[in-house]
């Protein structure tokens, strides 16, 4: 498998994952949790991608220094909402200029039509496909329209999840081996 998986091993990520599969704990605080790791997720991803640029601004006593993003850049989560809401809450207050867009993945038509109403450059555009686990084949019809029809190179794309499945990373790897992939754990099935 050549493709390019950055196993995520923060130590609260560990605790939260273990808290929600041992602890007898309520449905609020699963998703309460879901939001930290989904936090948590996103800043590793985005804190190699993210460029910011310093911003001097004269005072009458000195000078102030501040930092700004790039407005030559553009970051745009795609995720389905309704399964990941609580993981992206925070970044919008954040980093106000990133955009997210809904993608459901079950039906291409509807997939490309939401795409296709963003206004994307290819060459200053960097993706993050956002998901609770990734264990659907139908990734793979969203990264082939992003390369293909949206012409965004495979390098400005990332996969962020909680959960990978290590056969559907197969079928990544074999189509896009030079996808970055970022996860807290792998689930190996056996296909026999």
């Amino acid at each position: 498998m050549k493709l390019k998986i950055y196993q995520i091993s923060h130590p609260l990520i560990k605790l939260i994952l273990t808290r929600i599969k041992t602890q007898n704990i309520s449905r609020i605080d699963v998703e309460y949790y879901y939001r930290y790791i989904g936090f948590l997720i996103i800043y590793e991803v985005m804190r190699k991608y993210i460029e910011t640029k310093n911003l001097h601004i004269k005072l009458i006593d000195g000078v102030k220094n501040l930092y700004v993003l790039d407005r030559q850049k553009q970051y745009l989560i795609l995720t389905n909402t309704s399964e990941t809401y609580h993981m992206i809450t925070d970044i919008k207050s954040l980093i106000p200029n990133i955009k997210i867009a809904h993608i459901s993945y079950d039906n291409i038509n509807i997939m490309q039509s939401s795409i296709q109403k963003l206004s994307i450059n290819p060459q200053n555009t960097n993706i993050f496909i956002i998901e609770k686990t990734t264990e659907n084949e139908k990734i793979i019809d969203l990264i082939d329209y992003l390369k293909n029809i949206k012409k965004i190179s495979i390098s400005n794309i990332n996969i962020a999840n909680i959960l990978s499945n290590s056969i559907i990373l197969t079928k990544i790897s074999e189509k896009h081996p030079e996808l970055k992939v970022y996860t807290t754990k792998i689930k190996y099935n056996i296909k026999y």
